[in-house]
């Protein structure tokens, strides 16, 4: 079975996703220090089948405390208005 892993950056904000195998320990270091080992960046575990886990994607923040993602904030957009031409 195939595992996601989210690598992080200094603000804990998701760069990338990558694929891993579903082991918890790989060579015997655990999963997600080898990932983090081999990323060179902080990797976190990340489920696409949990329904109280968020999957994380580019741009998701991480939180250690609840370990889980929080999805970027975009605020709406103005609605449209054209101009009237006179």
């Amino acid at each position: 079975m195939t595992t996601y892993w989210a690598e992080l950056d200094e603000n804990n904000m998701v760069t990338q996703v990558t694929t891993g195998v579903d082991d918890l320990t790989i060579d015997g270091i655990p999963a997600a220090d080898y990932y983090t080992n081999v990323a060179g960046v902080p990797c976190v575990q990340t489920w696409i089948d949990r329904d109280d886990k968020i999957y994380a994607g580019i741009g998701f923040t991480y939180s250690y405390e609840t370990e889980d993602f929080t999805p970027p904030y975009y605020p709406p957009s103005p609605p449209y208005v054209p101009e009237l031409v006179e």
